[in-house]
């Protein structure tokens, strides 16, 4: 049988071919057996040259060839890329043969880790400098150490070993607490990188973090697991913004509580935060507790050093980075080892949200194993091209994320024991603020631990609140409240009306502007701490006078100026025939009760000589006479430290209510801030009650 010449080719196409994939199918690749040998004898250098050969051989050896789109696709080869990512991970972790051949349980550590392309991906991508200077130089490593951080935090918690955890222990080993610009309030003991990992886990697992930290990369972790705060910080400022403010949350705005905080050198030591906020500081302070706070919700946040000025700078929901409390990125650099300029460090943290930045370490990865000079320069010509793209970035937004207010809660029932007047504090029937910044008065919020609260304005000169409240009886009540404050010397003052005599006709000396409608004599004396009699600038002599409508027996005056308390020297008359007479004269007024021998009179008058002010013109909230007080007192808060910002029930204040329907007023000035959830007003005794009527 004659054989054709095309059966003869045919023939021997099919045998190469058979040959060709038996040889390939024999060729060398990398493999977990010789990396596992490599481990337990405590050298990696053999296997990483055969991963080194591997690459090369896949590499095209004409110039020409090594453009931009040739190595791009090189990349996306998963088998190539991963061998490139293994053969960079050893050269980075020489310390590691050494950590895995120590004991098995490590080389079971460092053989999982290798197995897993994309974690040795994260971790190098995430340890590579962020300064274009520091990528360059390339001598950055990581050492044994940073596996023996590791795989404590391995062995300790499961969980650890894949998603949004994993993340979080690789960002915890490599930057734990401390390790980043620490700043004022610090913590003066050692924290344990194993604690703080389990800090934000249960942190997270309860609900307590914003909802973006579910969408942080591992570099985006460390800027929150690095705080220098002690856990126990970190969980304080927690509670205080669901207490105090939980409103704060809206719009991962919890930086926000930074405004709390005095301007002015403390008057305590930096022991902890909430030192910081009780009393106070200025910028650094200021900048170290802001990063403290977004930190402690799971946001990244790093100091900002400005002329003259430190700022603090976060990560917003959707991923842009932030300037707050100070300029703009165009006068910051980056308060850290890099001190960044604002504009490269919002260009590198652009890239790093993109794929551009794995990309171009990828390429320079690739350089390194390469080695020959004319090939490793023309594929680091190709990561340049890449890099150029970082200018045409716009703004990369993260995942959209779900809100973080905080849901409304039913509120479980309060008991009261009879005779006891409890008080809701939404349910004034009037507030209202003045003076200072943004929006005075009062405001109603969902409380994190269900119903509602309030909270009087901070910096701002006078807020106040109005009730009405029905006494079952006339007496000596214990008045409490519960209260939550964020700085020291905290207070509320309680007045009552309903006790004193009813005001026919109040007249005035002059009123401000002439705004009679809302400065006039008349809410001087209509029993509401809400409203207020004022001058003319430039006048300290003046009088406010009352008419109660016919003659009665008068022996007590009160008096409010509140915060504006500027008059130094005043008199109280009474009017006796045609002429007013002298009943008592007084300096400072501002909270002012007195107990004097018993007159009677129709018309009584209020007479201001003098101020303490540059602009004069003194102001009176009410002016009330009587035979009986109305209640008054002060609600004194405590600076309770590290439990400052939580609930607090107040010490007994006593204050003498009269039976039947009455207004209570709770007024503050030149709070820090202050919130309130209810008050209480419970009988001290009822027989004594009974006894001084």
């Amino acid at each position: 049988m004659r054989i054709g010449h095309r059966q003869i080719v045919g023939t021997l196409m099919v045998f190469s071919l058979v040959l060709l994939l038996s040889v390939n199918s024999h060729a060398w690749e990398p493999n977990a057996k010789e990396r596992i040998a490599g481990m337990k004898q405590g050298d990696l250098q053999p296997y990483a040259g055969k991963i080194s050969a591997w690459l090369k051989e896949r590499v095209p050896k004409e110039l020409d060839q090594i453009t931009k789109d040739r190595m791009q696709a090189l990349l996306k080869d998963p088998a190539f890329r991963d061998a490139l990512i293994e053969r960079h991970f050893i050269n980075k972790c020489w310390g590691l043969a050494k950590f895995a051949a120590a004991d098995p349980d490590n080389t079971a550590f460092a053989s999982w880790i290798m197995s897993n392309p994309s974690i040795m991906d994260d971790l190098l991508l995430t340890r590579t400098p962020s300064t274009m200077f520091q990528r360059y130089d390339n001598s950055w490593s990581l050492e044994q150490w940073y596996f023996e951080r590791w795989k404590r935090i391995y062995d300790a918690h499961p969980e650890s070993k894949e998603g949004l955890y994993l993340r979080l222990a690789i960002a915890t080993m490599l930057r734990p607490p401390g390790s980043a610009n620490q700043g004022a309030g610090k913590s003066k003991e050692p924290i344990d990188l194993v604690d703080r990992y389990a800090h934000y886990v249960k942190a997270h697992k309860a609900g307590e973090l914003m909802p973006s930290f579910d969408t942080l990369s591992t570099w985006d972790l460390t800027h929150v697991v690095s705080a220098g705060a002690a856990n126990k910080d970190l969980a304080w400022v927690r509670d205080t913004v669901h207490t105090f403010a939980p409103s704060f949350r809206d719009g991962e705005k919890v930086g926000t509580l930074t405004s709390q905080m005095k301007y002015q050198g403390s008057q305590i030591p930096y022991n902890d935060m909430s030192c910081l906020l009780a009393g106070g500081g200025k910028c650094g302070p200021r900048s170290s507790f802001g990063v403290f706070v977004n930190q402690a919700f799971g946001i990244p946040s790093i100091g900002v050093g400005q002329p003259a000025h430190a700022a603090v700078s976060h990560r917003d929901a959707n991923g842009n980075w932030q300037v707050t409390y100070g300029r703009g990125w165009n006068v910051s650099k980056v308060a850290d080892r890099t001190n960044m300029s604002g504009g490269e460090f919002l260009e590198r943290v652009r890239e790093r949200q993109s794929d551009i930045f794995a990309q171009v370490e990828h390429l320079r990865w690739l350089a390194v194993v390469v080695n020959d000079k004319t090939p490793a320069d023309a594929i680091m010509a190709v990561a340049n091209i890449v890099h150029k793209d970082v200018k045409e970035l716009n703004k990369i937004e993260a995942p959209k994320v779900p809100s973080a207010k905080i849901a409304h809660r039913e509120e479980a029932p309060i008991k009261v024991a009879p005779g006891v007047i409890h008080v809701e504090a939404e349910d004034f029937f009037d507030q209202g603020g003045m003076g200072g910044f943004g929006h005075p008065g009062v405001v109603i919020g969902d409380c994190y631990e269900g119903g509602k609260q309030i909270n009087f304005s901070a910096m701002v000169s006078a807020t106040w609140a109005g009730y009405k409240i029905k006494v079952p009886k006339t007496g000596v009540y214990e008045l409490t409240a519960q209260t939550a404050v964020v700085n020291w010397h905290q207070k509320l003052y309680a007045r009552t009306f309903g006790a004193m005599y009813p005001v026919t006709k109040a007249t005035a000396s002059d009123v401000f502007h002439n705004q009679v409608d809302n400065l006039g004599p008349q809410l001087g004396a209509d029993g509401s701490l809400g409203t207020r009699w004022a001058m003319n600038f430039g006048k300290d002599e003046g009088w406010l006078a009352l008419d109660l409508g016919s003659p009665r027996k008068i022996s007590k005056v009160m008096i409010e100026e509140q915060s504006l308390n500027n008059v130094s020297r005043f008199q109280v008359d009474y009017k006796k025939g045609d002429e007013w007479v002298k009943i008592f004269d007084g300096e400072t007024i501002g909270s002012f009760k007195k107990e004097f021998p018993e007159v009677t009179a129709q018309h009584v008058r209020l007479h201001t000589f003098d101020t303490n002010s540059q602009t004069g013109g003194p102001s009176i909230w009410e002016f009330s006479v009587g035979n009986t007080f109305d209640g008054s007192g002060w609600i004194m808060t405590e600076w309770l430290g590290a439990s400052n910002g939580k609930w607090q029930t107040t010490k007994p204040t006593e204050i003498r209510l009269v039976e039947g329907d009455q207004t209570i007023w709770l007024f503050a000035s030149w709070q820090r801030g202050l919130a309130l959830r209810s008050f209480q007003l419970k009988p001290k005794d009822t027989e004594k009650m009974a006894s001084r009527e």
